[in-house]
């Protein structure tokens, strides 16, 4: 328990103060490339650089490999490698106008490390039933649910701070809820979202002058 504790304190330090300390500098050269939109909930011409989550899943991805050294086990390395992907889908998505079937088609082929690692528990645990495994339908959720995830999130920012915070308050809540099923493990790696959310939050809440949030 005691490497759990430390490894918990390591990761959320490294997610938090690293995307802390990287998102003004990410300001700045988005700025001079003139990377910048409108926000459209201020009045006159406010200008903000985008896309901000680079910095998140700078620090989000951090994070998790040190969190892999502490504990090399496939649901982790799932989480870097389906959280890179989600990344590189948005950043093409963002830059480049696809069609409205582009991102839930290649969200959903970013579940793919999540399925070919077997990152995943097909049992549900019924307190009077027992145990029931449904492989076909977790499968299917996990496809299904990165895209869901995904959009719903681009939906919800639409005023400054409600993404982050969102995802911040959703994170933790998911932490506590990991540690009371004692999955200690990928309770700690929630705590690398949850942290990196919270940083960037200082940055993204109202009345941010700063920085638009776009982690997808």
């Amino acid at each position: 328990m005691e490497e759990k504790i430390i490894a918990a304190v390591i990761v959320s330090a490294v997610a938090f103060f690293s995307v802390y300390a990287l998102t003004p500098i990410l300001i700045k050269v988005l700025g001079r490339r003139n990377l910048v939109v409108q926000d459209v909930n201020k009045k006159g011409s406010v200008m903000v650089p985008r896309p901000g989550g680079i910095s998140i899943v700078i620090g989000i991805v951090a994070s998790e490999i040190i969190l892999y050294l502490f504990f090399p086990i496939s649901e982790i390395l799932a989480i870097i490698i389906t959280s890179i992907l989600g990344f590189s889908v948005g950043i093409i998505d963002d830059r480049k106008p696809m069609g409205g079937w582009f991102k839930p088609v290649a969200l959903a082929f970013c579940a793919a490390p999540i399925l070919l690692l077997g990152a995943y528990d097909s049992n549900l645990d019924f307190p009077l039933f027992g145990s029931v495994s449904i492989p076909f339908l977790y499968m299917g959720l996990i496809v299904f649910m990165i895209p869901i995830a995904g959009n719903t999130i681009n939906s919800i920012d639409v005023l400054n701070g409600v993404a982050s915070g969102f995802i911040t308050i959703a994170s933790f809540a998911l932490t506590i809820s990991l540690i009371i099923l004692q999955n200690y493990e990928i309770a700690i790696a929630t705590l690398c979202l949850a942290f990196a959310s919270l940083a960037f939050y200082k940055y993204h809440k109202l009345p941010s002058l700063s920085c638009f949030l776009q982690i997808s």
